[in-house]
């Protein structure tokens, strides 16, 4: 995971979790503000990546502290 002004990139998204998910697992850190899973413009398939945005940038330092599993993905 990588930060940028609250903004984080999350790499290794399981296949079966969509944005409302990821919306979900990480407001139990604080306020997301955004997530994001990026899709193939041809097949309209989840890439594997996205990103998150919290509403306070101090909330993504620490959440990039920690280890995450999301629907079975490190």
């Amino acid at each position: 995971m990588q930060s940028d002004n609250g903004k984080l990139f999350i790499g290794g998204i399981s296949w079966d979790t969509n944005e409302e998910r990821l919306k979900e697992y990480f407001s139990s850190f604080g306020e997301v503000i955004e997530a994001v899973i990026l899709k193939d413009r041809t097949t309209g398939r989840a890439r594997g990546f996205g990103f998150v945005v919290f509403a306070d940038p101090a909330v993504a330092e620490i959440v990039i502290t920690e280890k995450h599993n999301i629907d079975g993905r490190l």
